[in-house]
């Protein structure tokens, strides 16, 4: 086997803009260092690994889009090709949840940081973050996996929005904001408080209804030992929201909460690369 029978494509977490992203509004992400890989064998099976949870909002049916549609790829081109590829991946996602906004797959693809808005349905926009501030002191906490599915969540929130779209409309607002507060501060332009963006975040995703009763009671415990943190991701409402993403807690507070409510933690390294080869 070699390099050449193998391609793999990152997780990713969303630092802002869950749900408010299927609107027009911007998200901003990052590919984390967790991978699926696809190994083409020699008798043409393919052999799937991930390491990245499955339905707990980091991207693992993006990266399972990503890679398929790139081992397309395999043997008619020396280069991967990214559009075609991340094109070729969103077309897969819709087939799997309705109607995501296409950043899943397009972070999944480049890799990396990306502000990403979804104009119109052929529209699509992004630019990959060069990042200031080369660390950042998350830690994922999964709260569980969804008893719903990713669909069902964004047709949650759309059902929300139908009922009610002048007061939601204006929570999505409120998270582009928090969301180009955080473009400001990764980029070295402004200096935020990132207890502060990430609370609020989350307490407007709580608003929208994606975040479980079970959820909160970890980020309340979070919030109350010093630190702060948001589901990164669609969220769940009737059992676990999937993954959390905890900031500046004292790391062994947050081992004794993990131990105590059975809970799987992880670090993960930011900025990941795409799409790959190997």
């Amino acid at each position: 086997m070699t390099k050449r029978n193998k391609i793999s494509a990152p997780g990713k977490v969303i630092l802002s803009g869950e749900h408010a992203v299927v609107y027009g509004h911007p998200a901003l992400l990052t590919a984390v260092n967790r991978r699926l890989t696809a190994n083409l064998l020699e008798n043409g099976e393919v052999d799937i690994q991930s390491n990245i949870p499955i339905g707990a909002g980091m991207g693992s049916s993006a990266a399972y889009a990503v890679v398929m549609t790139a081992l397309k790829t395999l043997f008619s081109k020396s280069k991967l090709d990214l559009e075609k590829i991340c094109d070729g991946a969103y077309k897969l996602e819709k087939m799997q949840h309705g109607n995501p906004s296409g950043a899943d797959n397009t972070i999944c693809t480049y890799g990396g940081f990306l502000w990403y808005r979804k104009e119109a349905e052929s529209v699509k926009t992004f630019h990959k973050i060069k990042p200031i501030i080369k660390t950042l002191d998350f830690v994922l906490v999964n709260s569980g996996l969804p008893i719903e599915s990713t669909k069902e969540m964004v047709t949650l929130v759309k059902d929300l929005y139908q009922q009610n779209p002048v007061k939601i409309g204006a929570i999505f607002r409120e998270i582009e904001l928090i969301s180009k507060r955080w473009l400001k501060h990764l980029i070295g332009e402004t200096n935020e408080d990132l207890f502060d963006l990430i609370r609020k975040n989350e307490y407007l995703l709580e608003r929208l209804g994606v975040v479980s009763k079970k959820t909160k009671k970890i980020i309340r415990w979070i919030e109350k030992a010093g630190g702060a943190a948001k589901i990164s991701g669609a969220g769940g409402k009737k059992d676990g929201s999937g993954i959390v993403l905890v900031y500046g807690i004292d790391h062994k507070k947050l081992n004794s909460l993990c131990l105590r409510m059975n809970l799987d933690k992880f670090n993960v390294k930011l900025g990941e690369e795409g799409v790959k080869y190997g």
